[in-house]
């Protein structure tokens, strides 16, 4: 395999970096050739040329003991790390061809970074320590266009999308909820109606989540001024006693568990949903053995959700 370059026209491959280790480790030209089950020849031809490359003898000649030269000194580390290099390049073009190593790169909304994204981040780490993670976040177009230039393979963006060229992977629905402070006002009430939720949520924190909630939110404000935030603000805002808000149920479950937060029965208010879906750009014909590592453990951490739906399509 060749590794540098020297001089133009001039190469260093490994077999004669190797050797030149193997020789120095073992003090003499016959055992290194012993442990690379090579002829003695054969190391003497490889040192020989790599001298000519580096311009110089890399052994003192003519001593009882074989010792470096000045130059070999020199040389000597440089070669180590080069053969410590390719050494580890091997070892991880194995992991990831194996789904066990590799680099990947994931593009998220950041509204959708958290939970069951952040989750299976810390699952790879643990299970596959050696495989290197990105994560990009911006809004939808933004996702798009890190696709199109290759800096992400796979973003995980809001649903439905209209771009005939992206690939569904995943399809996941999340409940969405109307949640509050214990304390709160209408948290007292066994019946809410509508315009309880208009006239007492003191505000109410509009959260866009889709196209489809945000008009429910705004047809159920009738006349109000808006408090729109995003949903971690609205959350901070929510355990600090402050308004009503339109949560994902994964994002307050445990809240709701421990009596931090409390959900909102509302009489005639629809059930609404934050669709998300997987994608990558249907011109990629393959995924590497790393994303579809990702993708595993990205599904089982949805499923790991009870309120979540997921939908999974052939890759």
């Amino acid at each position: 395999m060749i590794i540098k370059k020297i001089n133009k026209g001039d190469y260093v491959d490994t077999n004669q970096l190797l050797a030149f280790d193997h020789v120095v480790r073992h003090g003499s030209f016959s055992k290194a050739a012993r442990m690379m089950d090579i002829s003695q020849p054969t190391i003497s031809i490889r040192i020989k040329n790599l001298e000519e490359e580096v311009g110089g003898e890399l052994f003192k000649r003519g001593g009882n003991k074989l010792e470096l030269s000045e130059l070999g000194r020199t040389f000597l580390p440089f070669a180590q790390q080069a053969i410590g290099t390719i050494n580890k390049g091997m070892e991880q073009a194995k992991l990831a061809k194996e789904g066990r190593g590799g680099k990947i790169a994931i593009g998220t909304l950041p509204t959708l970074a958290d939970h069951y994204f952040s989750s299976t981040l810390a699952t790879l780490y643990k299970t596959h320590p050696h495989i290197g993670i990105v994560v990009h976040t911006g809004h939808n177009q933004e996702l798009l266009e890190m696709l199109y230039e290759g800096y992400v393979k796979l973003c995980v963006m809001t649903y439905p999308f209209f771009n005939t060229e992206l690939r569904s992977l995943l399809h996941i629905r999340e409940p969405l909820l109307l949640v509050t402070h214990p304390d709160h006002p209408l948290a007292q009430k066994d019946e809410i109606e509508l315009n309880d939720i208009d006239d007492r949520a003191n505000p109410y924190l509009l959260v866009d989540w889709s196209v489809d909630a945000k008009r429910v939110q705004r047809e159920m404000l009738t006349g109000r001024n808006d408090f729109e935030v995003p949903p971690q603000t609205a959350y901070d805002l929510l355990k600090s006693g402050m308004g009503v808000a339109l949560l994902t149920e994964t994002m307050v479950a445990k809240d709701i568990d421990q009596g931090t937060l409390v959900s909102l029965s509302v009489k005639a208010f629809p059930k609404l949903y934050r669709e998300s879906a997987l994608v990558q750009l249907k011109k990629e014909k393959e995924i590497s053995s790393s994303l579809r590592t990702f993708i595993n453990v990205f599904s089982d951490q949805i499923e790991s959700e009870k309120s979540c739906e997921l939908k999974s399509f052939t890759f």
